[in-house]
């Protein structure tokens, strides 16, 4: 019953301060693959659903791919990324982006083990878009949890706080499998 309270309270708390990212301060292992499903809605003047599916790989120790795929929605997303660890807890990111404009990505993940099993994730993300003759900054304080299920499987609710204009803010969940 504890545990049921303090998921709970942590989707709560999680619910009241927005993020995104689907991702934590942490690389994926050498040869290990993880699935995403993860349905999410824009928040930019009015609420637009997205279904993003997420992959990923463990190149090295400490480094990771990952790819992006949103669809379903008024436009469709596609992204990747390769992420670094720069200490246990602790990444950068950097990719690209097509959503109705290309764009450029960069992310500092923060992860903080809350309880067996659990932990929240924070940082900063930054979309540089490049729409026409013209060059968009958006910035999100991203805040997301991840909640393992089982060995192979975690649930992560995540915000995005839209912190410059246009920058619009995002909600989403999903199940991540690693393989």
């Amino acid at each position: 019953m504890k545990k049921i309270i303090f998921f709970v309270t942590l989707l709560v708390a999680s619910l009241s301060s927005f993020a995104q990212v689907f991702n934590t301060g942490q690389t994926l292992k050498p040869k290990t693959f993880s699935v995403g499903f993860e349905p999410a809605v824009l928040i930019n003047g009015s609420s637009d659903f997205i279904m993003f599916i997420h992959g990923g790989v463990g190149l090295k120790k400490g480094i990771d791919f990952g790819l992006s795929v949103g669809v379903l929605g008024n436009e469709n997303y596609f992204g990747g990324n390769v992420e670094f660890a720069i200490g246990k807890m602790v990444s950068i990111a950097a990719g690209a982006h097509n959503f109705g404009n290309f764009g450029l990505d960069g992310t500092l993940n923060v992860t903080f083990p809350l309880a067996k099993g659990a932990r929240l994730s924070s940082g900063l993300d930054l979309d540089v878009n490049f729409p026409e003759n013209d060059t968009k900054f958006l910035l999100w304080l991203p805040i997301g949890i991840e909640v393992g299920l089982r060995k192979n499987m975690s649930f992560i609710f995540e915000a995005e706080l839209g912190l410059t204009d246009p920058a619009y803010n995002l909600i989403g969940g999903g199940l991540n499998f690693y393989f």
